[in-house]
């Protein structure tokens, strides 16, 4: 597959995300699809990657992720986002606690590689400052 492909591939989760419909990146997910990101505890499956994923989404509802830079070499593409949105639902941790809505807006730098296999994501990998989310709702002392 092209690297211009596999771009397309990585943005359907954006895409997905900010027409509040996660299931429209299933067809960009391989079989065997595994996710990383802050809070999980390890590798997810498709299914779990979705309840994480859907975790946040109802905290934070209508909220939007902005692609600042795309690179991609080879089968892997790098995607360094923006997403702002208002915590006007329960974010439920790690642990299974629930943080009841604060209202609090948050605006939130990340970064996503993708693995691409034959127009499918196998892997990836998100990074955002966890610390930096609880700051912003008040559950951490200013730094």
């Amino acid at each position: 597959m092209s690297e211009q492909e596999n771009i397309k591939a990585a943005h359907a989760f954006f895409d997905a995300w900010n027409a509040g419909d996660l299931s429209r990146s299933e067809s960009f997910e391989a079989e065997g699809f595994a996710a990383e990101g802050p809070g999980a505890g390890g590798p997810m499956n498709k299914e779990q990657n979705r309840m994480y994923l859907q975790n946040f989404l109802t905290a934070f509802p209508g909220s939007k992720f902005e692609v600042w830079l795309t690179v991609a070499q080879g089968d892997y593409v790098v995607t360094h986002w923006k997403s702002v949105g208002t915590h006007a639902g329960p974010l439920h941790s790690p642990s299974g606690a629930a943080i009841p809505p604060t209202g609090k807006s948050v605006t939130l730098m990340g970064s996503t590689t993708s693995q691409v296999k034959n127009g499918k994501i196998t892997h990836s990998w998100t990074f955002w400052d966890m610390a930096s989310l609880l700051g912003q709702l008040g559950l951490l002392p200013p730094m």
